[in-house]
Formats: C-alpha cells, sequence, structure tokens
C-alpha cells in the first residue's frame, strides 16, 4: 500500500489558510522522500500519495485512488473490496475496479458521514472530506494492517500511516512516551498507545473526524459485542456457517488482475486451511495457486516439512516455493531483526524482503497468510472451566481423556480447571494469589513499579468482557487486542510496498470475529483438540495427519538459539540506559533473567524478555545514547 496522508489546516478569521507551511516542508525534504500530491479545491486541505520506493510495476488491484467530485468532496483511500461490500441498497455500482467504486465511496461518505465505514466490508484505509459537514474524515477497516497516525503540526493537523514521514515533517523533534514504552516492556503492548507523546494512533474498530477549527474527535464503529450469542441447532450448523465465513474471506483476499496467487503453506492448521479454500477459489476462476513454505533446517521442533510435502500431495499442486529461514548465511539476530521507527516489534527482517522477492519473481501482486488463525479459532483453556460452571459436567471425563494424548497430569488438570478456579477470590488472596482476571501476575519481573502502574493502569486494554462470567471471552479478547501476531503482519506491511506485493490475513475478518466470539465455548476446544472448530470445518479439504495434529507447533527454540548465538550482541544493547533512567525497568534483573536463558540450553525463550531485546534495539537505533 502506498503511503497516504492528509493535511487539514485550521480557519483564521473566517478565511481558510493556504498550507504553504507543509508544501515548503515537503519540497525542503524532497531529496529525502518521493511524492506525489493531489491537491482538493479546498483551500486548507492537501492530500497526498506519498512514495517511498518505484511502484511503476503495482497492478491496479493494489492502487491506491484519489476521487473528487462536483461538490469538493474527495476521498484518498487504498482498498480490496468489490461493490457488493458497500453495503447500501440504494447504490447498485455497475463497476470493477476500485477507481470505479471511488464515486460511490464518496457519495456514501456524504450520505452517512463518518459512519460510512461500518457499512463496507473487505479491506479499506481512507482519508476524505465531507464538504457538507466540514469534516476530514479518516479511518480503516478493524483489521486492516495499516497503522494511522496524526499529530499537530505547521498550523494543522498531518495524518499518515507511515511514522517516518511524520517525524520528518514535524516542526519540532518528536519524544518517547513513557506510557508507550512501559506497554511494549509489560509484555502486552496495547497497539492503540503512541511510543511519542506528540503522535496520536488510531485505535482498530474507531474513526477520526476532525473539523476546520481543528477539533478532533474518536469515535468507534465497530467492537466486540459480549452480549452476542449465537446457538445453532448442532455441530454441522456451527461448521457449515465458519466454513462459509473464512470462504468468503479468502475468496476476497484472492483479488488480483494477475494470474498468480502465492498463499503461504507451513504445516500447520491455519495456512493450511488457507492455502485449501484458495486453491479452490483459483481453480474456480482458473488461474494459479502457488504454495510459499519457510523450512526451519536447524530447528528440529520447528521444523513441519513431512506435513507441507503431505498437503502438496493431497492438493495435487505441481510447485512448492521454499525458503530456507533457517541457514548459516545469516545468524546475526540484530540484522535479521532490525526495528522500524514504528514499534519495536515492526521488524524489517531480510527474510521477509526475500520472501517478498520469491513472490514477485513469480509474478503475483498478492501473497495469503495463516495469521489471525489462533486469534480466531484458538480455545482458551479455561473453556473446560466454563463449562463447568455451566453445567455441562461432561467436560471431566473429557479432560481427563484428553489429558493422556497432551501429556499432562490428571491431578494437575484437575486443580488449575476444576477446583482453583472454584474458589473465592478473597481465598485466593489469602494464600497469595492474584485476582481472577489481574493480568499484571504476568508482568515480567524485571519490570519497575512506575512501569507495572503504567502498564496496568495507563495502557491497559478496556475488555467489554467480565472475566467471572465469561473467562473465555475474556482472555480471547485480551489476545485479540494485544496479540504478538500483529507484530508481523505490520512488518509485512512495512516492507511489501516496495516490491508491488499486498500481503493479506483472510483470519483477521470483522465477521469471522464477530462470529467466533458469540458461539459457545465448546466450539472453540473439545478434548485434546483447540481450534475444534476450524478442524471440523475443514475435515474435508485437508488431510487428517494435518488436520488433526495437536502438535503445536512453536518457535522457542528457533528464536531461543538465535539469541544465544548473538549473546554478546544482545548484551550491549543493555548497555543503553535511558529505560533505567526513566525508572521503567531494573537492570540487574532483566540482565540475570537473559544470563539465565544464555546459560541454560534447555530453559525457553519468553516472550517478554523477546520483547525487552526488541525495545533495547529500537531505542539503539532511532535514539541512539549521545
Amino acid at each position: 500500500m502506498n503511503h497516504l496522508f492528509a493535511f487539514i489546516s485550521a480557519s483564521v478569521a473566517g478565511q481558510n489558510s493556504n498550507p504553504q507551511s507543509l508544501i515548503q516542508r515537503l519540497n525542503s525534504k524532497a531529496d529525502e522522500i518521493v511524492y506525489e500530491i493531489s491537491e482538493t479545491k479546498n483551500k486548507d486541505l492537501l492530500f497526498g500519495s506519498t512514495i517511498f520506493a518505484d511502484v511503476g510495476g503495482v497492478s491496479a488491484s493494489n492502487k491506491t485512488v484519489f476521487f473528487e467530485n462536483e461538490d469538493k468532496s474527495c476521498l484518498l483511500f487504498h482498498s480490496c473490496i468489490a461493490p457488493s461490500d458497500l453495503g447500501d441498497p440504494q447504490l447498485q455500482p455497475d463497476c470493477t475496479s476500485q477507481v470505479q467504486i471511488a464515486p460511490q465511496l464518496v457519495q456514501l461518505m456524504n450520505n452517512r458521514g463518518g459512519d460510512f465505514i461500518a457499512r463496507v466490508k473487505g479491506s479499506l484505509v481512507y482519508m476524505g472530506f465531507d464538504s457538507r459537514q466540514q469534516y476530514l474524515h479518516v479511518g480503516k477497516d478493524p483489521f486492516n494492517t495499516a497503522s494511522v497516525y496524526w499529530l499537530a503540526t505547521l498550523g494543522g493537523i498531518l495524518v499518515s500511516t507511515d511514522l517516518r514521514f511524520l517525524a520528518l515533517m514535524a516542526d519540532k523533534p518528536i519524544s518517547l512516551s513513557q506510557k508507550g514504552l512501559a506497554s511494549w516492556l509489560s509484555g502486552f503492548p496495547n497497539p492503540a498507545i503512541s511510543l511519542f507523546n506528540e503522535i496520536k494512533v488510531l485505535p482498530s474498530g474507531s474513526r477520526l473526524q476532525i473539523n476546520r477549527d481543528l477539533r478532533e474527535q474518536l469515535v468507534q464503529f465497530w467492537d466486540i459485542a459480549p452480549d452476542n450469542k449465537i446457538v445453532l441447532a448442532d455441530q454441522q450448523a456451527y461448521s457449515t456457517q465458519f466454513h462459509a465465513l473464512l470462504h468468503n474471506s479468502v475468496a476476497a483476499a484472492c483479488r488480483t488482475e494477475r494470474e498468480t496467487v502465492v498463499s503461504q503453506m507451513s504445516g500447520g492448521l491455519d495456512s493450511t486451511s488457507v492455502t485449501a479454500l484458495a486453491a479452490q477459489v483459483l481453480q474456480g476462476q482458473h488461474k494459479r495457486l502457488l504454495p510459499l513454505s519457510h523450512i526451519y533446517s536447524r530447528a528440529e521442533s520447528c521444523n513441519e516439512s513431512d506435513l507441507i510435502a503431505e498437503m502438496q500431495r493431497f492438493l495435487k499442486l505441481n510447485d512448492n516455493l521454499q525458503l530456507d529461514v533457517d541457514g548459516e548465511d545469516n545468524r546475526d539476530f540484530l540484522s535479521l531483526y532490525p526495528t522500524a521507527l514504528e514499534s519495536p516489534g515492526t521488524v524489517l527482517s531480510p527474510r521477509y524482503v526475500s520472501e517478498l522477492a520469491i513472490v514477485q519473481a513469480n509474478g503475483a501482486d498478492v501473497l495469503l497468510s495463516g495469521n489471525g488463525g489462533d486469534e480466531m479459532c484458538w480455545g482458551h483453556s479455561v473453556a473446560y472451566t466454563q463449562r463447568l460452571k455451566e453445567g455441562d459436567f461432561s467436560v471431566i471425563a473429557e479432560v481427563l481423556k484428553a489429558c493422556h494424548s497432551v501429556g499432562m497430569s490428571r491431578k494437575q488438570a484437575i486443580k488449575n480447571l476444576f477446583i482453583k478456579p472454584f474458589l473465592p477470590d478473597l481465598l485466593l488472596r489469602v494464600l497469595g494469589h492474584k485476582k481472577s482476571g489481574d493480568l499484571s501476575e504476568g508482568f515480567p519481573a524485571w519490570l519497575t513499579p512506575k512501569a507495572k502502574e503504567l502498564a496496568q493502569f495507563e495502557t491497559q486494554v478496556n475488555n467489554p468482557f467480565n472475566y467471572q462470567r465469561d473467562p473465555v471471552g475474556f482472555n480471547r479478547y485480551q489476545s485479540l487486542k494485544t496479540t504478538a501476531t500483529y507484530n508481523a503482519v505490520r512488518s509485512y506491511q512495512q516492507l511489501s510496498q516496495r516490491f508491488g506485493v499486498e500481503v493479506r490475513h483472510p483470519f483477521f475478518n470483522k465477521e469471522l470475529a464477530e462470529f467466533t466470539f458469540a458461539i459457545p465455548a465448546k466450539q472453540l476446544i473439545q478434548g485434546a483438540y483447540p481450534k475444534w472448530l476450524l478442524r471440523n470445518s475443514m475435515s474435508a479439504q485437508l488431510p487428517e495427519s494435518v488436520c488433526w495434529n495437536i502438535k503445536k507447533i512453536t518457535f522457542d527454540q528457533h528464536f531461543g538459539d538465535l539469541v544465544r548465538e548473538n549473546a554478546d550482541a544482545i548484551r550491549s544493547l543493555f548497555k543503553h540506559s535511558r529505560l533505567a533512567d526513566m525508572e521503567l525497568v531494573n537492570e540487574k534483573t532483566l540482565v540475570a533473567e537473559f544470563d539465565r536463558l544464555v546459560n541454560d540450553k534447555n530453559y525457553p525463550l519468553h516472550v517478554d524478555l523477546l520483547y525487552a531485546i526488541l525495545t533495547y534495539s529500537w531505542l539503539h537505533t532511532h535514539f541512539p545514547e549521545k
């Protein structure tokens, strides 16, 4: 996606001021950026599409569009939508491209104001001016991988999908936010919390509107509704509806003018499900599906080569692209995971670059991934507890039977799932346990009291689910908002533009999320099988060895080995004293935990330590100490 930006300047004494300050700043930075600007007829507005690389090969299916109608309402947007996604029965557009859809989108905005985004399906990020209401509207669909930022500068408000651009255009240096840093260091980074004091970030499911007096208003147009419950007649009904939703999302993600679509295909359930459905969709369109697999040759616990080969045979695919991501050629951790200014988790990895180059070389401009499968389909273990609370006593025998398959102690399972959760909070606190649903118990030991307070009260996700009544919903919502998967999808988004490739993630879909949060907990996990509904829905389209494989592949060994091999370089990062100076990190505790990992090959690399390493790397890269 091209970088989108919009600038609105204040009205002064009833007259519109011309945003010449931004124009001058753009011209003065011309050697650092290449930009195209669409100027509206409104003198106080400026819209642009800034391109940081040659995108001459980008097809119309990945094009950024600017449109302005007769009344001076205008829209700059990037989308992957069809006429049927516009969600207004009064509109009957006869169009086949995003350029032809543009007038309909502007009409929707004029008819419904900023609320038009709530009616649009598919992928859309936009910046538009409604001349009737005199509002600048900014938004995106809830699971769009693009980030949207804004700040007050140069006598107006500058909105951008690229944080680097804001930092470059700002009329004063941006400063680090301790709240934002504490959010990352806590292990539960909230994407709605900015890492900079002057810059704001658009939360998922919210839109922004700004009037000519530069008054900002955030409006939430979508969220998971805890009261939305779906009860269907039988298991087949759940499977049929889920399969239809996922199939439709995959079909939408396959939209392109090219003849080839590439799909990531590990041996895991999520990517293989997307690949299988994409194969079905593209076969009907007489197009080619090309699977691309990551091969981990050194870390045996991450090696899915046998399952990948089984999928290729099952789907009768002749070709399979493979990328060795665990070879000897590059084992430099800091070079493999250089951080972008956007966040410590957004890494501009050369491995992603190699993957995108392969997609481009094979004539495709769409890469599908299985990202989001955990967030949409994973059955949290508290589902067993919740089922017992709801009177389903059969769950006890179900869990005991599953213990043998997953290698868990029956005694421990009974204690954790069916005894401890039923003890009152008062008794648990007497025994030294945290209150149920208190996420602070998961904070890493090296966080200072100040950082814990910031993470607990200033950056915490506002969870609409009640932990006591619906622990499954509570835990799944928390994961959906703070998942590490967002780091991967935003990393791809940062890098894919230069290759003319769009990386799409069909599981991150609004309708799919609404459905899976509304169904009974039993549909998410049964016996030894998490992601029960996904497995049951895909059983006819995947080999049994893949569909019903209960071994969850994790990459602790891969990342742990990399960190140990680069211990000296990473340890030098901890000499960066800014976090300690801010009283956010206890350096001695952090280094002790790091040394434990390095000295014990069997000790796993936990995600909070990985976040700490990436945060130090981010500071060292973008804010080196003088």
